[in-house]
């Protein structure tokens, strides 16, 4: 008995049956999409496209280069490996121990202390314990 893929043969038969359906319809389908320029007429979820005559505002408060980095910089000074902390991830806060310090990206690689499980946080939502 040949190997036979029973959702490939139901999505051939349905897609049969719709083109056959569909037949009449297809010129004035056609016409439609051309005057319409091949888009559907709505968008998916998210975020609409911005047109090309509007400019986003600009921003009244100035960017501050590079404050980031050196915050980060400061707040990693404060931990050390084997350190016990807290750190937030969503609505909890979970006790760690911190078994390495990122010092480019800003982030610390922690161990929880009930599972073991090691998890990387910006050092931003990582306190001392």
């Amino acid at each position: 008995m040949p190997n036979v893929d029973l959702n490939a043969a139901i999505a051939n038969l349905v897609a049969a049956e719709v083109k056959a359906i569909l037949e009449p319809y297809m010129s004035t389908l056609d016409r439609v999409a051309a005057f319409v320029g091949g888009q559907p007429a709505r968008r998916g979820p998210g975020r609409p496209r911005k047109s090309a005559g509007l400019k986003a505002k600009p921003s009244h408060r100035r960017a501050r280069r590079g404050s980031n980095v050196k915050r980060a910089a400061r707040l990693l000074k404060k931990f050390s490996e084997g350190q016990s902390v807290t750190y937030k991830q969503g609505r909890g806060a979970f006790e760690a121990k911190v078994l390495s310090i990122d010092t480019e990206a800003g982030t610390l690689i922690l161990a929880r202390a009930t599972d073991g499980k090691k998890v990387m946080r910006p050092v931003r939502k990582v306190t001392a314990a």
